[in-house]
């Protein structure tokens, strides 16, 4: 005989299942550790992009994480640093005098450029052909790379402040208003390892429709112009953009 009390057992059963199920089939629940910090790079780094005087001075706080020119954020691997605490001063000042700018957009494209060049080293050449394989990029291209970190706002703002780099090419890239279009990837094996990509623009190449019959004519056929690599020769440096 079925009871009651068998009855609202077997319905809390079932709605149990039914949250796991809608729980299971989101993809923000179901990302790994490594692709949430890789949404996260792209998330923060448009928060500095959008609204680069109120990260200035939310990134006071961060100057107790420097001893001397150790830096280590909280849960983060420690950093022996060129430039101690003034780096990060430098950054606050220079983020000052920056104008909002517009948003980057994420594509999937980029997304897995940066997870094919995860493992390599990046070279101008190298950048281009993968981005040349899959579509049409525009304007200028560029990547920044982090290795160690496993906190968003760590890693971006460890290419913001750019220790020791003179002409700051990371944090030139962050904030160039060339760059319209990014994609990240991260890895955590052997170590945490993220690449940014960015671009003035991209267009993914479409599928080809079937060739139709060739038709009898009297003129020769044209043949296509040869396609034209992105400077295959030109040599790039961690975050340093080249034209295209």
């Amino acid at each position: 005989m079925v009871t009651r009390t068998w009855l609202r057992s077997l319905r809390l059963y079932c709605i149990k299942i039914g949250v796991l199920a809608v729980l299971l089939s989101d993809p923000v629940q179901a990302q790994t550790p490594a692709a949430q910090l890789a949404h996260d790079i792209l998330t923060e780094l448009n928060q500095l992009r959008h609204h680069p005087h109120r990260y200035s001075a939310q990134l006071t706080p961060w100057r107790a994480y420097y001893h001397r020119r150790r830096w280590q954020p909280p849960g983060q691997p420690a950093q022996r640093t060129r430039e101690g605490v003034q780096g990060l001063l430098l950054a606050q000042t220079w983020l000052q005098q920056v104008q909002p700018l517009a948003v980057l957009r994420p594509h999937p494209v980029l997304h897995q450029v940066a997870a094919t060049l995860l493992h390599q080293e990046i070279t101008a050449a190298r950048l281009a052909q993968q981005l040349n394989a899959q579509g049409r990029w525009e304007g200028q291209a560029s990547f920044c790379r982090s290795r160690g970190l496993t906190n968003a706002r760590a890693i971006v703002v460890s290419w913001l402040i750019d220790d020791g780099q003179p002409q700051r090419p990371n944090r030139t890239n962050l904030l160039n208003p060339l760059f319209r279009m990014a994609g990240v990837a991260c890895d955590p094996h052997p170590r945490m390892n993220c690449v940014l990509i960015l671009t003035g623009g991209y267009h993914a190449r479409t599928a080809k429709p079937a060739a139709k019959p060739s038709l009898p004519s009297s003129l020769p056929p044209r043949s296509a112009a040869p396609r034209q690599e992105a400077y295959p020769n030109a040599a790039i440096t961690p975050a340093t953009s080249f034209p295209h």
